[in-house]
Formats: structure tokens, sequence, C-alpha cells
């Protein structure tokens, strides 16, 4: 009976000893794949772009759980990036994610915005640039006129307009002159109408009360 005891007492032991070695390996586990881990220490200079450039990582730093700094100008074969370098960014693009061997150091913001291009005619109210980098119009504005001139052509209702020649599109627009309206030579004339038939109605109606 004793002995049963003592070798049930040895197993627990046993089984005690092998939990904590079971337990202690994995904190080291845990502890070595925390040392492993990346984050951003130095962000990249350039935060604002264009639609046609590409990610640019100067001056970028990381490091790892232990301290050690990695610079991009020095270990760049082990970064890559969630964009290619050699792809041109879009004005969708808020953020970039940065990997170091592989492992995610974190997301560093940017700001993409449409590049500069021709210059077209959107209507006869403004005019906008086409993008070069993903061939919408944008940079929509009004033209810049510096000298109008009236059209002489003010009708019934409508008022007068006027034409002048944008200075940055150079495209040739025109706006009304408000309260311009006025009579035209054909209603005039057809109220002279008007009054006549209403004269002769009315001389019917006396002639007929005769």
């Amino acid at each position: 009976m004793k002995t049963r005891k003592i070798i049930a007492l040895v197993m627990a032991i046993a089984l005690l000893a092998v939990s904590m070695t079971i337990v202690a390996a994995a904190e080291g586990e845990t502890a070595s794949e925390d040392e492993t881990a990346y984050s951003l220490y130095v962000h990249p200079t350039k935060k604002i772009y264009t639609d046609i450039e590409c990610f640019d990582p100067t001056d970028l730093v990381v490091k790892d759980a232990a301290g050690t700094q990695y610079a991009y100008e020095t270990d760049y074969q082990y970064f890559t990036f969630s964009v290619e370098l050699d792809q041109p960014l879009t004005v969708y693009t808020s953020e970039i994610e940065i990997f170091y061997k592989g492992e995610s150091c974190g997301n560093f913001p940017i700001t993409v915005g449409h590049a500069g291009g021709e210059i077209v005619p959107v209507n006869n109210h403004s005019h906008g640039q086409i993008c070069e980098g993903c061939g919408s119009i944008c940079k929509n504005e009004n033209h810049s006129v510096e000298y109008w001139v009236p059209d002489d052509n003010a009708a019934l209702i409508t008022s007068e307009t006027e034409t002048g020649t944008c200075t940055v599109c150079g495209d040739t627009v025109s706006r009304y002159i408000e309260g311009t309206a006025t009579y035209t030579t054909i209603f005039a004339d057809f109220e002279i109408l008007v009054s006549l038939l209403s004269l002769v109605s009315m001389i019917v109606q006396a002639f007929a009360l005769i």
C-alpha cells in the first residue's frame, strides 16, 4: 500500500515537472517571437505625392524589440511594401504597409493628389485639367476672363450676353448681363397688332348695338 502511494507521488511530481517545462518553453518561444517583431522608428521623409509618382522610402528606419535599428538605405534588400516601388500611386492610396524580412512593421499614412495636365473646357462656365496620372478631369475651376464684350442681343425676358476669352485655357465663353432684357421689334409690332384688333372688336360691337 505504501509502495503505491510512493509511486503516485513520484508520478505527480514528474507530471508537474513536465508541465513546468512546457510552460517555460512556450514562454521562451513567445519572448523569441517578440524579439523578432519590427516596428516603424523613423518615417520616410516624403508624405505628399501625385498620381504619377511612386512611393519613396528615403530615411525609413525600423527597429526590433531589442531596439536595434535597420535603415532602408543600408538594408533595402529586406524591405518590401504593400505597393511596389516602381508602381505609380493612385489618389485612392492613403497609406503604405511596410514589411521587414516579411514581417509587418506598421502602416505609413500618405496623401496622393492628381497630377497636372492639359487644360480642357468642361462647360461654358468652367474648365479643368486632364490628370496625367489617371486621365480624369481634375482642378475644375471657373474661366478667368479679363475683358468682356457685349453682344447686343438682348431680347424680351432674355438678358443680353457678353463674350470673352479665358486667359487660362483660351476658350471663348459667354455670360448674361443681368437686367438687360428688353422688348424686341417683333414684339412691339405684335403689340400694335393686338391694339388694332381690340379697336376693330370695339367698333364691331358698337355697330351691333345700333
